[in-house]
């Protein structure tokens, strides 16, 4: 394994990228212990977001992406209480070309303000 892949599968803040159509294609091993620790099923590369959350939150991130894809927001954040306090998720979009290529989600555990 890189250095590189070592950094993401070892940082000690959640990191799930999923693709336009919500599809996960990468989360770090404390995305994976982040999900257990909140009880949230579903997390797995291959599989659909829509296994993780609810319906309602589901309908927030698709017009969240595509606010991404039409380059209207930079960027996403919000809180949410956590096991040991507050979690700070920030989504951030990559682009192929002019196209979006997807979402890199941090859950950082703690307030950013």
């Amino acid at each position: 394994m890189s250095e590189i892949n070592q950094a993401w599968e070892n940082l000690n803040t959640a990191v799930v990228v999923s693709d336009p159509d919500f599809n996960v294609t990468y989360a770090n091993k404390r995305a994976y212990e982040l999900f257990d620790e909140l009880e949230i099923a579903g997390l797995e590369v291959g599989k659909n977001m829509a296994g993780c959350h609810q319906p309602e939150t589901m309908v927030k991130l698709k017009a969240i992406y595509q606010d991404f894809a039409d380059k209207k927001i930079k960027i996403n954040h919000l809180t949410m209480d956590g096991p040991e306090g507050t979690l700070t998720i920030v989504n951030v979009p990559f682009y192929n070309g002019d196209a979006l290529g997807g979402v890199v989600e941090m859950v950082f555990e703690g307030s950013l303000a």
